[in-house]
């Protein structure tokens, strides 16, 4: 079985050719860094590759290997020949049990025989009088035994010195009863026991224990491997399978209970880095005591020389003294939450910043002068900048703000909210926003930060820059690692690619998500531990101890298919010859990689374009289909190493041969073929074009014919349009002049009724009102639809004429005098000198118009017309003291659609005329104080 830390693959009889037994009985290595293994009937399997670029392959192999049961495995004829001699004296089947060193000696140990041997010499020991519980190799070249109640015998170039196991484990109940069984690897030897893992060495004829492990309860542990590098544990056992335990890289103090939710945000620190969080106090060796802050929602934190810590508490400034433990709560009301506390130097003063305003107060809290920020900012977060200016983080962006005059200077990403700001080293600003992606502000520019590794830089709590010129940046999906420098290159465009380190759940955190939105919310201490918030717990680390390098290990090809039938990697070397017909070519690529997984990955880039590289599928196969004739490279790398890297790419050369029709001999046929077909056809085509030239010039001359009639055709059906539309035209004019003139009469007839009516009832007199204001009525209509019509001619043209405004609106007088006092109305004109040059008679009908509905919405009122000249033109009014217009109405009277579907013909009219002479029309009104209606022309329609 093979795991690369993503995958288990097992081989068998069908993959190891000659293979009689699929049970394994013993595995490991040898001397020279080799893995080897031997089946039950006794045949020996070696784990190898013949190339660089494939992964290891089990074989079978004929080489004589002295197997031991601890240790490394050599090639020991004298053993053999030793053993041979022991299990013929014995009556029942024995187990050989010997244990190998790295320098190739061999302890033997198997009842009354007792044996060491070096090389082709073995030399006689004293045997054991009781068995052992365990016996492993030590430090590579010491052999341990192990017995109940801590009796040990370690053996050095062949002698044994007699001693116990000092350490941890001595007080170990299991181990003194015995119950424990021995663990060995390359990388250590190791004792199970009572749920915990020691790990033992050997000093001075001495052997020590320290316990890597606890409360770790398992059931037969059979096998382990230790990787120093990342501090794990695989441990293989005879039931329960395997386990791969990290020991995490991060310490969570342990925190009372009654101090509540261990779910973090500002963190404080005293002079001797004792760290101040909810309801607690962490001493620097993790232990803590309970104290009652009740700072649980506090957001704001500082502590003075004298470990004075001020914080928040329901919207109080409250105090607490860490080396009197005296509390002082409510020294000052707040008028919101406090988001940063800032020392003021130079006059021991204290800066108070909430969400909303700014405090300065005395270290007792009395008030200074207190400021509310202009414009109702929501700040979230500041950084203090020189010259007396602090950069604000509001929900609304980026400001710039003036503490001498309390001014905003300066605003970027206004439509963001801002969780935090930090100032790196060369001055450049760094952004995060709430859940919106962070930014760097370099030379006045802004640049986007890439998303992070799953979407991660939407929201960093905090960017924290070490000693190393690295970022450490918790978010809500993991903390990371990145040069500053490499960061700000790729955001500004001056590299392609950079690399994060990932730190989550997979390196001992107990939550992927960090707390941030508070001041300060992480601390260094004097030993450089970082200490940093979270929803579970309070982390701390050292970042310069942290484990954080790019994978080393090999990229290897796995499995290789074309077209779906798999391929032996054994019988290809670093070139891959296709089929010029294949249809896919199949690559699985596999790096075991035994850290965190996020660190590793791969992409892949075929051809020569080397910019663009694609990621590897999860899976880690990739699928290549159909390509050209040619020569490939096909390029497998680690994403964020370079070439200089140790193991950090594979090339792997892909060659596409030609079809036949694709070679040069083929396309010489083809041309020298082609030319005497060319020669032939070119013949038989000249005799051809000349008897279709006849045949196309007969139907070019018929097709010719066919075209004049039709343009003839044409050209009559277009008078006769022209014909209709004129005999159109005039039936409009004729039939409304018909109208127009009975109903004038009968609008005349009716007056002179109603002024005659001297004898009649008074019930016949409102009669004829009523019809003289009806006929009216009709006949005003049949004026505007007349005007209205001869616009719509075709050939309707506008007729400018010089005219006097004064004697235009005496006529309009003259004429509405009548009209006027059916409602009781009077005129209201103002004498103007104003000589217009426009089209008298639309203007005319405009204001006859304007004056006409002035007329129907006004009773005992007064009509005005003026006219004013603008610098911008010529300006009419109508106004009157009628009804007056709503909003719905002036819309309806302007909108040309709404007027002809409710039947206004008066505005329709209006509208039109308007534009015809090229004005403006204006309405303002409001319900019950009158109408005015404004008609603006151009400044060159006027003079004095």
């Amino acid at each position: 079985m093979r795991f690369d830390n993503t995958n288990f693959k097992s081989y068998g009889s069908e993959n190891i050719k000659g293979l009689n037994s699929e049970r394994i009985v013993a595995m490991m290595m040898d001397t020279a860094g080799t893995i080897v293994a031997q089946g039950l009937d006794y045949q020996n399997i070696k784990i190898g590759s013949s190339s660089t670029l494939y992964a290891y392959l089990p074989a079978l192999t004929d080489t004589s290997l002295s197997f031991v049961t601890t240790g490394y495995i050599t090639i020991n004829p004298t053993l053999d020949s030793l053993w041979q001699v022991i299990s013929r004296t014995k009556t029942i089947p024995v187990v050989k049990k010997p244990g190998g060193l790295k320098n190739g000696d061999i302890y033997l140990f198997q009842g009354d025989d007792a044996w060491f041997i070096r090389r082709s010499k073995a030399i006689k020991l004293k045997p054991y009088a009781i068995e052992p519980v365990g016996s492993m190799v030590l430090n590579d070249y010491y052999y341990l035994q192990i017995w109940p109640g801590n009796r040990i015998t370690s053996w050095n170039e062949g002698i044994g010195l007699e001693g116990r196991i000092d350490g941890d484990i001595a007080s170990n109940k299991n181990f003194l009863k015995g119950d424990f069984k021995t663990l060995w690897c390359e990388q250590g030897a190791f004792i199970f026991s009572g749920g915990s893992l020691y790990e033992l060495t050997y000093n001075n004829g001495k052997v020590n224990s320290r316990c890597v492990l606890s409360n770790f309860n398992i059931e037969m542990p059979l096998c382990i491997a230790y990787r120093p590098d990342l501090n794990t544990y695989f441990i293989g056992t005879g039931t329960q399978g395997l386990f791969a335990v990290k020991v995490s890289d991060f310490i969570y103090a342990k925190i009372p209970a009654e101090s509540g939710p261990e779910n973090y945000y500002t963190i404080g620190k005293t002079l001797e880095d004792d760290i101040i969080v909810n309801n607690a106090i962490v001493h620097p060796d993790n232990t803590s005591s309970y104290v009652p802050l009740h700072n649980t929602y506090s957001r704001a934190i500082y502590t003075d020389s004298a470990d004075r810590v001020y914080y928040e508490h329901d919207f109080k400034l409250c105090r607490y003294n860490a080396r009197t433990k005296i509390l002082d709560e409510n020294m000052l009301q707040l008028d919101n939450r406090l988001m940063a506390i800032l020392p003021v130097v130079e006059d021991g003063t204290l800066l108070l910043f909430t969400h909303n305003a700014i405090y300065k107060t005395t270290k007792e809290g009395e008030i200074i002068w207190q400021h509310k920020f202009l414009q109702k900012l929501t700040a979230t977060t500041l950084l203090p900048l020189k010259n007396g200016e602090l950069l604000l983080g509001t929900t609304e962006g980026v400001k710039w703000y003036d503490m001498k005059n309390h001014t905003i200077t300066r605003s970027i990403l206004d439509s963001f909210s801002i969780r935090t700001l930090y100032q790196d080293k060369q001055n450049r600003l760094w952004i995060s926003t709430d859940g919106k992606g962070s930014f760097l502000y370099a030379q006045q520019e802004l640049f986007p930060l890439p998303p992070g590794p799953k979407g991660a830089f939407g929201s960093i709590h905090s960017f924290i820059e070490d000693a190393n010129g690295n970022f450490w940046l918790p978010t809500n999906n993991g903390l990371y690692k990145v040069p500053v420098d490499a960061l700000a290159d790729f955001a500004t465009g001056r590299s392609k690619s950079v690399f994060c380190f990932t730190f989550n759940h997979a390196n001992g955190l107990r939550t992927n998500e960090f707390n941030g939105g508070a001041i300060p919310n992480y601390q260094w201490l004097q030993d450089s531990a970082l200490i940093l918030p979270s929803i579970n717990g309070l982390i701390k680390f050292y970042p310069t101890r942290l484990q954080s390098v790019f994978p080393q290990e090999r990229i290897f090809i796995d499995e290789m298919s074309i077209d779906g039938h798999s391929v032996a990697l054994t019988g290809i070397d670093e070139t891959i010859q296709l089929k010029p017909t294949f249809r896919t070519l199949t690559i699985k690529v596999t790096c075991p990689f035994f850290g965190n997984k996020e660190d590793l990955r791969l992409e892949y880039n075929l051809g020569k374009n080397n910019d663009q590289w694609l990621p590897v599928p999860a899976s880690g196969i990739i699928s290549i289909n159909t390509l050209p004739a040619g020569d490939y490279a096909l390029m497998i790398r680690k994403a964020g190493n370079n070439s200089d890297t140790l193991n950090s790419s594979i090339a792997i050369q892909i060659i596409v041969p030609p079809f036949f029709y694709q070679t040069a001999w083929f396309f010489a046929g083809v041309v020298l073929l082609i030319i005497c077909l060319g020669y032939w056809y070119s013949r038989i085509r000249l005799s051809r074009l000349k008897k279709e030239n006849i045949r196309i010039e007969e139907i070019v001359e018929l097709r010719t014919e066919e075209l004049n009639a039709a343009i003839q055709q044409l050209e009559n059906s277009e008078k006769a349009l022209k014909q209709s539309n004129h005999v159109k035209e005039q039936i409009t004019a004729i039939v409304l002049h018909d109208i127009k003139s009975p109903l004038f009469s009968l609008r005349i007839a009716g007056k002179s009724l109603v002024k005659n009516w001297n004898n009649s009832n008074e019930e016949n007199l409102h009669q004829a009102i009523a019809l003289d204001q009806q006929i009216g009525e009709l006949s005003r209509f049949t004026d505007q639809f007349f005007s209205w019509a001869v616009s719509q001619q075709e050939h309707f043209k506008v007729q400018k004429t010089k005219f006097s405004l004064q004697q235009l609106f005496v006529d309009i007088e003259s004429l509405f005098k009548e009209i006027l006092q059916v409602n009781n109305n009077k005129f209201s004109i103002t004498e103007t000198t104003i000589q217009c040059y426009t089209d008298k008679e639309i203007l005319v009908l405009i204001l006859r118009n304007l004056v006409d509905n002035a007329n129907k919405n006004t009773e005992n009122g007064i009509i005005s017309i003026q006219a004013t000249v603008l610098p911008e033109g010529l300006q009419i009014q109508v106004s009157d003291t009628g009804k007056g217009l709503n909003a719905f109405q002036i819309e309806n009277f302007l909108n040309r659609d709404k007027a002809v579907k409710n039947g206004r013909m008066g505005s329709v009219i209006i509208l039109e005329m308007i534009d015809k002479i090229n004005g403006e029309l204006q309405v303002t009104s409001e319900p019950g104080k009158g109408a005015l209606f404004t008609i603006k022309l151009q400044s060159t329609d006027f003079t004095f």
